[in-house]
């Protein structure tokens, strides 16, 4: 007869002990998503705090890189200024000494082609065409006659 009372009993005791665990369950979940969120909250304030705190390091890094940039800059207007300043003189150097741009033409037709675009080249070309004029092989090749022209005694001025 006991074991009649006890299997009566088994029913109701599994669903207490059901009811029981899932209200525990309940309990700690709730427990955990209040911690989980108390967590999360103190995680996020530190990271506010840890990317204003970067920023203040950071400052004098970005006043340094934008110092550097303006003075790359500058250092980029000096050279556009130069390079303006050595086609001009190219220009006038053309301009002034016109036979030795013909011997230049004749001699060395694609260099002539490259002194037409560029008038600065001229200035850097000066120093070797004199002494290729001094030469009397190369002027020989380049049929420029052995005796020294007016061409040979600008460049010899410069």
């Amino acid at each position: 007869m006991q074991d009649e009372y006890a299997m009566d009993y088994l029913p109701i005791g599994s669903v207490i002990i059901s009811v029981l665990c899932l209200i525990l369950t309940i309990f700690l979940w709730k427990r955990a998503d209040r911690k989980t969120l108390l967590t999360l909250k103190g995680l996020g304030k530190q990271l506010q705090d840890g990317i204003a705190d970067i920023n203040l390091q950071l400052e004098p890094i970005i006043t340094a890189n934008s110092r550097a940039m303006g003075a790359i800059s500058s250092l980029s207007d000096d050279t556009k200024m130069g390079k303006a300043i050595e086609r001009r003189i190219g220009q006038d150097l053309i301009g002034q000494n016109e036979d030795v741009v013909e011997v230049i033409r004749m001699a060395f037709p694609r260099v002539s082609e490259y002194i037409d675009d560029h008038p600065e080249a001229i200035t850097k070309l000066m120093p070797r065409l004199n002494q290729l004029l001094s030469d009397p092989e190369a002027r020989k090749r380049l049929n420029l006659g052995t005796s020294k022209s007016d061409v040979s005694r600008i460049w010899q001025e410069d």
